[in-house]
């Protein structure tokens, strides 16, 4: 019995913590239209402000769903965050990652959207011949998503997907036994999800 509560304390604050942060949204939301009213334009632009830094927090909490499960004797690391960050700095964009590990084996999966950054990604898939300037990459396809598939050294292989010009889902393994692991990791997406919810 004992064990059960301490359990329901340990997971309580991990089911309201998102119903706390809407709460507090909505409380920025009626502070910054008040000033608003007001005509405390400035201070109804930092209000704003602070509530787009919070719905860009459930945001990510959201898109982390679209990565994969780890496989069967795999272990996923921390989410990393830092990316979102960078994306914002170069142009805005919706970026997610996340490392999977498997005794000395790696896999990196890392899922960028509308970022001006993917224009050159664009291009590469776009052009075969830029893409064969690469002696080690060459034209990839995922079911019907097209893609490029590249090494990198000894250890080092990349998968680069791109739907419809505005959705890129890398894969890089390092370290593989085998690199049909890769392909393991793109068939636990939901590919579609995964456009549905970032175009």
């Amino acid at each position: 019995m004992k064990k059960i509560i301490m359990t329901g304390f340990l997971i309580f604050p991990l089911l309201i913590s998102p119903l706390v942060l809407a709460d507090e949204i909505t409380d920025q939301i009626d502070t910054g239209l008040k000033a608003y009213k007001d005509k405390d334009y400035k201070g109804a632009i930092e209000e704003f402000k602070f509530i787009t830094v919070q719905l860009q927090k459930l945001e990510q909490q959201e898109n982390t769903k679209l990565l994969p499960e780890p496989l069967k004797g795999w272990l996923v690391k921390k989410n990393k965050e830092n990316n979102q960050v960078a994306l914002n700095i170069l142009g805005g964009g919706t970026s997610v990652s996340a490392e999977y590990q498997n005794k000395r084996e790696r896999v990196k999966i890392e899922i960028v959207a509308n970022s001006p950054m993917l224009a050159m990604v664009n291009m590469m898939i776009s052009n075969p011949m830029i893409a064969a300037s690469n002696a080690n990459a060459e034209p990839y396809r995922y079911k019907r998503i097209k893609g490029i598939k590249e090494k990198k050294g000894k250890n080092t292989v990349e998968i680069t997907l791109l739907m419809a010009g505005q959705v890129m889902v890398k894969v890089t393994g390092r370290y593989l036994q085998d690199e049909a692991v890769l392909k393991q990791y793109l068939d636990a997406m939901d590919m579609k999800k995964i456009k549905a919810a970032l175009l």
